[in-house]
């Protein structure tokens, strides 16, 4: 009997948590599915049937904004362009100080990383009048670079403190045996540490991919021109031109979430990847 109690018990929590995350999955993804759904709805069908799915299907505000305009190909443009800079920038100096603070002893080093990783405690909204101040003289408002630069400014912290902790759990022993056939710290550093944290990079890379592709109030500070908007900005303005087109807003939010679904299920498949491959070797 205590048996079957046992197995009762364990059996309806598994239920348990199992309608929890049931009920949690469905609040979740259903403001998704009303997005998705809405899209291929007429303006009359949202309306009259706004939780239903189409009937008939209409691809009227996809073609009007992927075939017969062309905002959303210049605001898809300028966030490709930011985010692929944030990227390159994020990856090349934070790997390089994760690098220099996990791995090199010089004078200054607990300071330096404290100093970093006191930037993550550090709210954005309370730097955006300093900030503000600071890209105008350097004549960077109304520039994409601007925005890159700010994003990159914003993303280091994490970024720095993630790469830190990964390149501290490489052995030393890789690191010595580096210097003892002859190859100096640059060497152990693209030739072993760069190809053991492919993981990481791929991890960093989502998360700063994530948060620059989604970042609504840096864009809004720097730019002004309509030209240079990001998909952030680009949805406030079909907003407004389109305030009670629904079909064609949740047309173009879906449009807009597409790439940054597709890069972040790519590198998932990486991270994994990554995480078995090295699991096996050891």
């Amino acid at each position: 009997m205590n048996k079957l109690g046992r197995r009762s018990k364990i059996e309806f929590s598994d239920l348990y948590r199992f309608i929890i995350g049931l009920i949690a999955g469905i609040i979740m993804f259903f403001p998704i599915y009303l997005t998705v759904v809405g899209g291929f709805k007429s303006k009359g069908q949202i309306f009259v049937n706004p939780f239903g799915l189409p009937n008939p299907l209409s691809l009227e505000a996809y073609e009007a904004i992927l075939i017969r305009g062309q905002a959303y190909w210049t605001f898809l443009f300028n966030s490709v362009v930011v985010v692929a800079g944030v990227l390159l920038l994020i990856l090349t100096f934070s790997m390089t100080a994760g690098f220099a603070i996990s791995r090199l002893s010089f004078k200054g080093n607990a300071l330096l990383y404290n100093f970093f990783i006191m930037g993550m405690l550090f709210p954005l909204t309370v730097a955006i009048l300093p900030l503000y101040l600071q890209m105008k003289s350097l004549n960077l408002l109304g520039s994409r670079a601007g925005v890159i630069l700010a994003e990159a400014a914003f993303n280091y912290p994490l970024s720095i403190f993630i790469f830190t902790g990964f390149f501290k759990e490489i052995p030393r022993d890789l690191q010595d045996a580096c210097y003892i056939d002859g190859g100096g710290p640059l060497m152990f550093f693209y030739r072993i540490l760069i190809p053991l944290s492919r993981p990481v990079i791929a991890t960093v890379s989502i998360i700063v991919f994530i948060m620059s592709w989604n970042q609504f109030l840096l864009p809004l500070l720097v730019l002004s021109d309509s030209s240079t908007f990001t998909i952030p900005l680009g949805v406030m303005q079909f907003q407004g031109q389109f305030t009670t087109g629904w079909n064609f807003i949740m047309a173009f939010i879906t449009i807009s979430i597409l790439p940054m679904a597709v890069f972040y299920f790519t590198l998932q498949r990486q991270i994994v990847s990554g995480l078995t491959s090295g699991a096996l070797k050891g």
